[in-house]
């Protein structure tokens, strides 16, 4: 595919005048290209409006700005080539800065608005896009990442997930320095693993310029430099960048290397919410087994329904490993009381599992519900709330607590989920999950044994019965123990187990208790 890059000279002064010299210049090494020569074209950003702000920006774009996109269509046509630009577009009101892809017979082919605008885009009124998309143009995916995009990795990772064979930038980048550019659209072009391409504006200071075509493995193609130019290069948009998967192991593609790798929980952990979780004041709620008194129990309906209260910080869930090892969600070791299933979670599959209906039993109205995954469930909190995770049995050697563990792990949720159990789960998790925090459940009726129980498994939790007494409470709080009660569900009894001093109230009925909190 033949490429063509322009770098115009960036206007002298912010005036019409100046700005319509560089519209001339444009026009005039559009024009100079030969069809046959051609086949694709990249444009600047602000290429209809160059060098303009507020007030003057709008009316430019309204006048010879639109005479000049017009005449970018007519320049596909003649060319028989796909023409990119980045122009202001003002519709209803709405000024956006737009990348637009005119396609060979002059038509609009699709367009990106530019997501990560600056504090001076801000301030002059435009308006951010919404979505990072990869157009799909027949012939070639394409990606577009506009000036300030190229700063966020992020950008480039919700690329790359969708497989474009090109990515342009449309930049201004007035006073960024040549070698950060050439840096990050490197880097650019080997997070996307296909040819960037980059088309700015010459400068007199020497910042910016560096018009430049990387190719998918990080390698400089070419690059205008400093001064205004054309580039023209041969590009394969087919062209990728293999490697060894490690040292010593067969090549593969460097893109798909990256996506089977990537772990996007641990990347951009919402910090403010956990602390909140965490540091929330006690008495806290605990929706047990969701709002599990007018849901299904332990499905996501119920789970969501306790999610929709913000004063609830923690939910409830019980855990068992299918046949075929998978954590299913599902109180008693049958299906057989909250489903239309027969049989032991333990010695079904998944297959055979998700097919129960774990929602008519409560009322034909809640039919079609189906008992979940752990993943599911971990997908619908999305660190919304703290789990309280009940491992049934921990699975033979301990495989349930580390597929657990695992989960957590790959969300980066290990503060926010606590391994609650008997003692074969405390021992499982102490043993593969350290890091993960602890809740007792062994000999429950015993309040004195299970608070010793908890030292010797260093958990960080015991759930008391409804039999536990102050003191019980009093030598949990001395031991650093948080007391966890299962259950309540009249306010006035929950209040009297928050005055002998437990801190989170397991419920079926959370809706009821908000007042405590």
């Amino acid at each position: 595919m033949q490429l063509v890059v322009l770098q115009p000279p960036y206007p002298v002064a912010e005036t019409s005048e100046a700005a319509m010299a560089c519209l001339e210049w444009q026009r005039q090494k559009l024009a100079a290209l030969a069809p046959d020569e051609t086949d694709f074209v990249l444009l600047p950003e602000y290429a209809n409006a160059p060098g303009l702000s507020a007030p003057h920006l709008l009316d430019f774009v309204r006048d010879p700005g639109a005479h000049f996109v017009a005449d970018l269509s007519g320049e596909a046509r003649r060319l028989e080539a796909w023409l990119v630009a980045g122009i202001a577009v003002e519709h209803g009101g709405v000024l956006r800065n737009r990348t637009v892809v005119f396609s060979p017979e002059g038509g609009t082919a699709g367009h990106y608005d530019k997501v990560h605008l600056p504090a001076a885009e801000a301030e002059m009124g435009l308006v951010a896009g919404a979505e990072i998309p990869v157009l799909d143009l027949g012939m070639l995916r394409l990606g577009v990442a506009t000036c300030f995009d190229v700063y966020f990795p992020e950008h480039f990772a919700a690329l790359a997930a969708q497989l474009p064979d090109l990515v342009v930038s449309p930049s201004y980048q007035r006073s960024e320095s040549p070698d950060r550019i050439k840096f990050m659209s490197r880097s650019r072009a080997l997070d996307t693993g296909c040819t960037f391409v980059r088309a700015s504006y010459a400068m007199p200071t020497g910042n910016g310029g560096t018009s430049l075509v990387v190719g998918p493995d990080g390698e400089i193609v070419a690059n205008a430099g400093a001064e205004p130019a054309v580039l023209q290069v041969r590009i394969d948009p087919t062209q990728r960048y293999e490697k060894p998967a490690s040292h010593g192991k067969p090549h593969v593609e460097h893109r798909e290397l990256m996506e089977q790798h990537r772990r996007p929980g641990l990347y951009r952990p919402n910090s403010e919410r956990v602390e909140r979780l965490l540091k929330a004041p006690f008495p806290r709620l605990c929706a047990h087994r969701g709002l599990s008194n007018l849901c299904p129990e332990n499905t996501l309906p119920a789970f969501g329904a306790a999610l929709a209260m913000p004063e609830v910080n923690e939910i409830e869930l019980d855990l068992w490993m299918s046949a075929d090892g998978v954590p299913v969600v599902c109180h008693d070791p049958q299906v057989n009381r909250t489903t239309d299933g027969e049989g032991i979670v333990t010695d079904l599959t998944w297959d055979q599992i998700r097919e129960f209906d774990a929602g008519c039993r409560l009322d034909e109205r809640w039919r079609g519900v189906r008992l979940p995954r752990f993943e599911e469930v971990l997908d619908l909190v999305d660190g919304r709330a703290m789990i309280n995770i009940h491992i049934k049995a921990p699975g033979p050697d301990g495989k349930l607590v580390r597929l657990v563990a695992d989960l957590l792990r790959e969300r980066g949720m290990t503060q926010l989920g606590y391994i609650a159990g008997e003692e074969d789960v405390l021992a499982a998790a102490l043993t593969c999950a350290p890091e993960i925090p602890r809740a007792c459940l062994a000999h429950q009726r015993d309040a004195p044994r299970l608070i010793a129980t908890a030292l010797r498994y260093q958990c960080q939790r015991l759930q008391f019965f409804r039999n536990v007494e102050e003191e019980h409470c009093r030598a949990a709080a001395e031991a650093g123990l948080i007391r966890n009660l299962f259950w309540s569900d009249e306010l006035a009894d929950a209040q009297h187990y928050v005055d002998m001093g437990i801190d989170v109230l397991l419920t079926n009925e959370a809706h009821r208790l908000l007042p405590l909190v």
